[in-house]
C-alpha cells in the first residue's frame, strides 16, 4: 500500500522532535563572552573528532493549549551515529515507537506503532542528507546540531549573544553552563568539565510561541567511539508495513488514505 501525505501530516506521524537549535538571522559581530565561545568550540571539536558515539537523551516538551494551559510531555531517544554516514535514532513516547535510519544513501522513517515507512535517496555524507531531508521535505533529526560531522557552523549559526554561568552540577558531573540568545529563541547548554566536554544537558525556550514553551533534554549513558555494527543502521521492512511517500514541502498534492 501507497500512502502519500502532505509533510505537515508526515511530521505528525511520524518525526521524532523537531529541529534542536533554530537559526535566527545572521548578526556579523554577535557578542558573545570568549569563555562561552571556548567551551562550545572545544564541545564541537570533540564531537567532530569521534568516529563514532551513542547517547540517550531523556526529553521534556512544553505544550502550550488553547487557554493557556501548558502540559508537559515526555519522550526516550537512543541516538547512535557512525561517522561519516551512519546514524540511527529511536524514540519511545507512551505507546508511540519511531525510528529514523540513515545508512548512507538512504535516509529512512519508521513508526513502528502504525507499521508505516518512508524512504527517501539522500547524499552520502550526514551532513548533506540532513540539509536535504530538512531543505526538501521539512524533516529533522533528533539534537540534529549536535550529531553533525560539522557541528561548530550549525551551532553557531544565528546567535547574537551568548555568556559564561559558571560551573554548575548535571546528575553528579560537573559542567560548564552557558546560555545563549537567538531571534526567535534562548538556549542553554551544559557541557561536561575535563578531557570529555560532551553535551549534558540543553533547553530552548521558543521565544516566538505563546508561553514561551521549553524544550529540556537531559543527555545521558554516553559512550565514545563504541563499535557500532552495520546491521544498526540498516532497515528492512517489517512484514506488512505500508510504505508512504514523503512528498517535497513544495508539491501541494494530498491523497488521503
Amino acid at each position: 500500500m501507497h500512502v502519500r501525505f502532505r509533510t505537515a501530516v508526515l511530521a505528525a506521524a511520524l518525526i521524532l522532535l523537531p529541529a534542536s537549535l533554530p537559526a535566527a538571522q545572521k548578526n556579523d559581530a554577535p557578542a558573545i563572552d570568549p569563555v562561552a565561545s571556548q567551551h562550545l568550540a572545544r564541545m564541537c571539536d570533540y564531537l567532530k573528532g569521534l568516529g563514532s558515539f551513542s547517547f540517550r537523551a531523556e526529553i521534556d516538551v512544553d505544550e502550550v493549549f488553547n487557554g493557556g494551559l501548558t502540559l508537559q510531555t515526555s519522550r526516550t531517544e537512543v541516538i547512535s551515529v557512525r561517522r561519516p554516514d551512519r546514524l540511527r535514532a529511536e524514540s519511545v513516547q507512551d505507546d508511540a515507537v519511531k525510528t529514523i535510519i540513515y545508512d548512507g544513501t538512504a535516509f529512512t522513517i519508521y513508526n513502528k506503532t502504525q507499521n508505516l515507512y518512508s524512504t527517501v535517496a539522500v547524499p552520502s555524507t550526514l551532513d548533506a542528507a540532513l540539509d536535504q531531508i530538512l531543505t526538501s521535505y521539512g524533516v529533522t533529526a533528533p539534537l540534529a546540531e549536535l550529531i553533525l560531522n560539522a557541528p561548530h557552523a550549525a551551532i553557531t549559526s544565528g546567535i547574537l549573544s551568548g555568556f559564561y554561568v559558571g560551573k554548575r552540577m548535571v546528575q553528579g558531573v560537573a559542567c560548564h553552563h552557558l546560555a545563549f540568545t537567538q531571534k526567535d529563541v534562548d538556549w542553554q547548554i551544559w557541557i561536561e568539565d575535563g578531557d570529555k566536554p560532551l553535551p549534558r544537558k540543553l533547553v530552548i525556550v521558543d521565544k516566538t510561541l505563546a508561553g514561551a514553551p521549553n524544550y529540556e533534554a537531559m543527555l545521558v549513558d554516553w559512550k565514545v567511539n563504541p563499535r557500532l555494527k552495520d546491521s544498526l543502521f540498516t532497515f528492512t521492512p517489517p512484514k506488512d508495513a505500508a510504505l508512504i511517500a514523503i512528498v517535497p514541502v513544495a508539491d501541494p498534492t494530498t491523497v488521503s488514505q
